[in-house]
């Protein structure tokens, strides 16, 4: 081989590698937000605790962000979009904080502050 193939051959080494090698900011960017919005449905109660007054006694009343939308099986919170397979599930998830409201407010205030993260709040 001359010389002159041997630059040639250096040279598209180089270039196959610089293009191999390429890091794109803005795609590793979104795939970021995306894995975070994935991971909002985990730390997302699915419920809102408001205190009712019933006949002078005060009550704890969970209220589930689940719905069933028309055409499917599944119910999808309002609020993250994490879907569950039945009604128990939903009704399960909001018992679990109606008995212990203050892992409820831990989980609550995790979920405005990824939001805010996020810019979604």
């Amino acid at each position: 081989m001359e010389w002159w193939q041997i630059l040639i051959l250096i040279i598209a080494g180089a270039i196959a590698i610089r293009f191999s090698l390429r890091f794109d900011l803005n795609r590793f960017l979104e795939h970021r937000r995306k894995i975070r919005l994935d991971q909002l449905k985990n730390i997302c109660p699915h419920c809102k605790i408001e205190l009712v007054d019933k006949e002078g006694k005060t009550k704890i009343k969970c209220t589930p962000y689940f719905h069933k939308p028309s055409g499917t099986f599944n119910y999808i919170c309002s609020r993250c979009g994490c879907v569950v397979a039945s009604e128990e599930d939903a009704g399960r998830i909001s018992r679990s904080y109606a008995k212990d409201p203050r892992k409820w407010l831990e989980h609550e205030n995790k979920f405005i502050k990824q939001m805010k993260k996020l810019k979604l709040a």
